[in-house]
């Protein structure tokens, strides 16, 4: 009878997680330790089986090993002992939580995971199914014992946990949603994100100075966040005296509420802008959050209804493409959870049944923006004060509804209120086989100096995709403003303009007629050609505003081009309160350019030349030559650079210049310089975050809306993977600058960049599902200790047998017995005792005391010979 050792391969992820048996013990080494110790044996003794994995012949062993009990309990893959583990919860291969899971013998003796009732509720597991309760005190049994049908297996390699239970028991659940409980609100810490930029010219004799500074700075406190835009502009020149400013842009407090699907603000904010014209105000705002819905619950897609005859494969395709399949039973099915892949292409639906037949139709997939599925619904509701039109402080409220009624019509109403104004709107989205045609309709009545002025904007949006022709009709609106209609902001800005005596322009005041589109054609191998334009226009003696682009691109081979005109034509170019004469002429210009791109090389990170030529007619005509070289160095490409040269045969004459990037673990640098025939410039940039929490000060890379502070003690230099160069530093900390909220984020770190020897990662990978601006700490596991080799002296004449357990002081874990009375151990200190244990017997344990001093402690082993003496 042969005893064998399995060893699994490990993970292609390459994640490094604790795998020793430690009971609940967090001081214990990794798995590849164990494997190292493993591997002082007999290389021979090893054979590799047909799935790959290690099996250990106890035939080559000799003498009294051959009978000795230390490895039978590696007889088995994936063998247990009982304690607790940080797994990988896995149900029906969705990754459910990362958890300490107890292990431990049930009746049969085999050791399985402990799972409590709540855990499996938490799993989505009908309650029903769950034969024991949550209050049952014998409940930590194993999965196959309290649901009809589930099992569980457990990779000990990867550490992961899976969980199989019938479909018919499981709760239905939206693909990508996260429970409210798997939901982190985040550490308190405070932040600040600041840009900063400085630039100077010296051109025709004189000098001028532009500085910049700009603050992003909060306060978390649980779910209540605090938040603070402001910045700081200066600007100086020798003709003329310095002139600096000081302005805060945004104060307010938000909150989640993900009982309702929403988010409230207090303070300053702006309204969404979707229905009715966006305003700042400051007052309170509360609208759903769209982030809080699972992403296959997003934007606009038909629900789709069919029928199944047996056990059935059904495959949703768009422009040719699977975007969904799922199997499904006997009998009527519903697919409403597609991820919105974009609002052009029918949806062709295939059913094919297990015995071969194949049944097809069709559901229309057109959308505009304001399309909604079916069942879901938005709500906003803004009120306050309105801010930075003129000096009005006008009261206003906003009330608007939109949900989707059917898989074809999206309704959506709406009232906006304020001192002398009201406005109602009304209106629907209609999606069809022909392309889906969203309407709507303003009311307005305002009060003008006395006078009552009410009218009419009337508005339609259309979107189609034309599959035969490849043609692309992505947004196209009209919108029509009868003589009386007037938005809030224009009512608001003549009040005000009238009381100082000056005149208001604006995009909106007194639009009559306007028109946008985009358009984007596919040419298939003769490249893609893309339009997109609007023109407007007004009642009063002002001129027609259009501005349109045509541009055409295609490649050959590495060779990239692209051909544009583009052409803008105004009547006034300035918006808000002015005084009459300094509201400017028409104005026209037209533009044609040509630019080509080339990389210098095959590889990823060669250098690319790219060359453009741009003629523009009106005020300002000139022809324009521009040629760049830009590329990244470094290992890591963190240093970015761009050189290039220009060249106005009518203007400037020719200049040159170039500018760096430098992206660092704390910050971003970036500096330039160019020389042109009458001037000189130069200027630089820096980009960062600090954050302040209760480990001290953490400076970053920048900070987005949501983002992570990553603890990891002694393991400085350790890189955060995707984390914009971000390192763990001295004090064991680094940023995350941005997270995904209401969704799973992988946070990763790369061990080969720690700076210390003696200390490694326990964990290397973690996962968290933040709420919005939450600041969410992570802590990854550390080993701060020392690696043993011990040999036993030749006088000691010990037989420790093979594969027995190392115990420090704590009686947790830390080593094992190899081949020749070899011991492998990891200790947290420079000295102390270890204890050898095969037996519970005294005759079956001894003791050996080690002590590291006057050794090199930048070793990443440490190889002693000591004795291990019997009490």
């Amino acid at each position: 009878m042969q005893t064998k050792i399995i060893i699994s391969p490990p993970h292609s992820d390459g994640r490094q997680r604790s795998a020793i048996v430690r009971g609940i013990s967090t001081h214990a080494p990794r798995l590849r330790r164990l494997i190292l110790g493993l591997g002082l044996l007999t290389p021979s003794a090893f054979a590799t089986t047909p799935d790959h994995q290690f099996e250990f012949d106890d035939s080559m062993l000799v003498g009294s090993a051959k009978t000795q009990k230390s490895l039978t309990r590696f007889n088995q893959a994936n063998t247990v002992e009982p304690g607790a583990y940080q797994v990988d919860v896995f149900i029906n291969d969705h990754f459910l939580a990362r958890e300490s899971v107890v292990f431990a013998a049930g009746e049969d003796g085999e050791v399985s995971a402990c799972l409590a009732p709540d855990m499996l509720l938490t799993a989505g597991i009908l309650s029903d199914a769950i034969k024991m309760s949550a209050g049952d005190a014998a409940s930590c049994v194993n999965v196959d014992k309290q649901v009809e049908g589930a099992s569980s297996q457990f990779d000990f390699a990867r550490l992961r946990l899976d969980l199989r239970v019938p479909q018919a028991l499981m709760k239905r659940e939206v693909r990508g949603a996260v429970s409210v409980g798997q939901l982190s609100a985040g550490e308190t810490v405070a932040f600040t994100s600041y840009d900063t930029n400085y630039y100077r010219t010296k051109a025709s004799g004189y000098t001028t100075e532009s500085t910049y500074l700009g603050l992003n700075s909060g306060v978390n406190l649980g779910l209540w966040q605090f938040r603070q835009q402001s910045s700081y502009t200066r600007y100086a020149s020798d003709n003329s005296p310095d002139n600096s400013q000081w302005r805060s842009i945004r104060t307010f407090v938000q909150r989640p509420i993900p009982a309702i699907g929403s988010q409230l603000t207090l303070g300053d904010s702006f309204t969404s802008g979707s229905l009715f014209s966006s305003l700042g105000f400051r007052g309170v705002q509360l609208e759903t959050d769209d982030r809080m819905v699972p992403e296959s619950q997003r934007g606009y897609a038909p629900t789709i209804r069919g029928v199944a005859s047996t056990t059935a494969k059904v495959s949703v395709r768009q422009s040719g493409g699977v975007i969904y399949q799922t199997t499904v039973a006997p009998g009527a099915f519903v697919i409403d959870d597609l991820y919105p892949t974009s609002y052009q292409g029918d949806l062709e639906v295939d059913v094919q049944e297990a015995d071969g037949r194949v049944s097809s139709f069709t559901v229309p997939f057109s959308a505009v923006p304001d399309s909604m599925r079916p069942g879901h619904a938005r709500v906003s509701v803004s009120a306050g004060q309105v801010r930075n039109i003129g000096n009005s402080d006008a009261l206003f409220t906003d009330m608007v509804y939109q949900a989707g009624l059917t898989n074809a019509i999206t309704a959506n109403t709406g009232v906006r209120i304020s001192d002398g104004y009201e406005a109602l709107l009304g209106g629907a989205v209609f999606a069809s086989p022909y392309g889906a045609l969203g309407l709507n309709a303003v009311y307005s009545r305002a009060d003008m100096w006395g006078d009552k002025v009410d009218g009419w904007r009337l508005g339609s949006t259309y979107s189609r995709t034309f599959v035969p022709t490849s043609t692309t009709l992505s947004l196209a609106g009209y919108r029509y403003s009868t003589q009386g209609y007037r938005d809030l902001g224009d009512v608001l800005g003549l009040r005000a303009a009238y009381d100082n005596h000056k005149t208001w322009s604006s995009s909106t005041y007194q639009q009559s007629n306007q028109l946008v589109a985009t358009v984007s054609q596919g040419l298939g191998e003769y490249g893609q050609l893309y339009f997109s334009g609007s023109t407007s226009s007004y009642r009063s003696d002002r001129g027609r505003d259009t501005q349109y682009q045509m541009a055409y691109s295609h490649h050959y081979n590495t060779i990239s081009y692209n051909l544009s005109l583009s052409r803008q034509q105004s009547g006034r170019l300035r918006n808000g309160i002015q005084s009459a004469d300094s509201i400017d002429s028409r104005h026209t210009q037209n533009t044609v350019m040509l630019s080509v791109s080339l990389p210098l090389g095959s590889g990823s990170r060669s250098p690319i030349l790219s060359t453009g030529v741009s003629h523009t007619t009106g005020n300002n005509g000139n022809t324009h030559y521009q040629t760049a070289l830009s590329g990244t160095l470094g290992e890591d490409q963190r240093l970015s650079y761009t050189v290039n040269g220009a060249f106005e045969p009518s203007g400037s004459g020719s200049s040159i210049g170039t500018h760096l990037t430098q992206q660092m673990s704390a910050a971003t640098v970036g500096g330039s310089v160019s020389q042109g025939q009458d001037y000189t410039q130069g200027g630089m940039s820096v980009r960062g975050a600090t954050v302040l929490h209760c480990g001290g000060l953490t400076f970053g890379p920048y900070l987005g809306d949501t983002f992570a502070l990553v603890e990891a003690p002694g393991v400085n230099g350790a890189e955060v993977m995707n984390g914009m160069g971000a390192k763990i530093n001295h004090f064991g900390y680094a940023i995350v600058p941005s997270l995904v909220p209401y969704r799973y984020n992988d946070i990763s770190l790369d061990a080969k960049g720690i700076e210390n020897p003696n200390v490694e990662l326990s964990e290397n990978q973690q996962r968290v599902a933040p709420y919005a601006g939450a600041a969410v700490k992570i802590r990854f596991n550390t080993l701060e200790g020392y690696a043993l080799l011990i040999s036993q002296p030749d006088s000691a004449g010990a037989n420790l047998p093979l594969g027995s357990n190392v115990y420090d002081s704590h009686n947790a874990v830390v080593g094992l017995v190899g081949q020749g009375n070899q011991i492998y151990a990891r200790t947290a200190g420079t000295q102390g005792q270890l204890r050898v244990k095969w037996g519970d017997a005294v005759g079956e344990q001894c003791t050996l005391d080690y002590d590291l001093q006057g050794q090199d402690m930048k070793q990443s082993l440490y190889r002693l010979v000591l004795p291990c003496n019997n009490h």
